[in-house]
């Protein structure tokens, strides 16, 4: 049996163990009951690593069908966004690398130079406008060489005279009357827009137009699955929630990547995403929606937190002090 002062020794040498391990064991037990869902967390995990590129200092389009294209609009200024409150850092590297992309291209700039999307610009700012009716999109090519550099602004000579027929569309009016003050038809256009619900996705007239660029070629009917997001944003800006909200935020999770936590683009009428890919728009408009109904996410770590680094750490730090306290017993029966 080991004597009182070798049992001294004993614990003055492994104290510094122990202490790494209630440090360790401390973070493993926050991260343990988080008010950040999983989900969530993945869904921010995706645009850090999946997307983002550290080389161009944006995030990509799409890993699988557009892995080398990077839009500045809308992609990246919803990243910039979404990505603010969980990494700063990240988020203002992407912010830098947009102003200097704006400036360099002599795009139309928010005062703090940022693009100007003319469409999400009402998202980014409490205070901006959508000009009615709604503009469609000009698709702008900035760069074309080892990878693609595009620009979306909502300044094309046609307008959606069928706006309402479109949920984004209503539900960026909506958001655009209540940055005017115009509570009683931002309330209007937000229910039109919720009333689009069927219990898998919002069935709007882009529902009926079968999409390609490569995903789910074929077909004929798909729900865009970035609009639940925009519905769950607009709600929580409005201060309108949602009767189904919880089934809205379910489908949403159901077309996350459980490894990458991208969220697929397309829902189809079986509830599936089809040949879908995961992309940072529709990632970064679910983190928005998904952040701003439940705030309290806010107060979880940060997706900085790596916690299965610090599982292994722990796990390190113990079989650290048990080899040592078995080595040290074993030393002592020697002498």
């Amino acid at each position: 049996m080991v004597g009182h002062p070798q049992l001294r020794s004993l614990l003055v040498s492994i104290a510094p163990v122990f202490v790494l391990i209630l440090i360790l064991s401390a973070g493993v037990k926050l991260d343990a009951q988080p008010t950040l869902s999983d989900n969530l967390y993945k869904a921010v995990a995706y645009l850090r690593s999946t997307a983002y590129n550290p080389d161009v200092r944006l995030c990509r389009e799409a890993p699988r069908v557009a892995p080398n294209v990077y839009w500045v609009t809308s992609d990246n200024l919803l990243a910039f966004k979404a990505l603010e409150p969980y990494d700063s850092s990240l988020a203002s590297t992407i912010g830098l690398e947009l102003v200097r992309i704006a400036k360099f291209y002599n795009l139309p700039v928010f005062q703090d130079g940022l693009p100007l999307s003319l469409r999400y610009d009402v998202i980014m700012r409490d205070d901006a406008v959508l000009e009615m009716p709604p503009r469609d999109v000009s698709h702008v090519t900035l760069y074309n060489s080892s990878y693609l550099l595009r620009y979306d602004i909502a300044n094309a000579t046609e307008s959606f005279d069928d706006w309402r027929d479109f949920a984004d569309l209503d539900l960026l009016v909506a958001l655009s009357n209540h940055n005017r003050g115009d509570n009683a038809n931002a309330a209007g256009n937000f229910t039109e827009a919720a009333n689009m619900w069927d219990g898998i996705g919002l069935r709007d007239k882009a529902y009926r137009i079968p999409y390609g660029e490569g995903q789910a070629q074929g077909t004929p009917n798909a729900y865009a699955t970035y609009k639940l997001g925009l519905l769950l944003y607009v709600s929580g800006k409005l201060g309108i929630r949602l009767p189904f909200e919880q089934d809205v935020v379910n489908r949403i999770w159901l077309m996350q990547n459980s490894t990458s936590g991208g969220i697929f683009t397309h829902i189809l009428p079986d509830g599936g995403h089809g040949d879908s890919d995961t992309n940072t728009e529709t990632t970064a408009l679910v983190i928005l929606g998904v952040t701003i109904i439940h705030p309290q996410a806010l107060a979880s770590p940060s997706p900085l937190y790596d916690r299965d680094l610090v599982t292994m750490l722990a796990t390190v730090a113990l079989l650290v002090v048990i080899c040592s306290v078995v080595f040290t017993i074993w030393r002592r029966k020697q002498v």
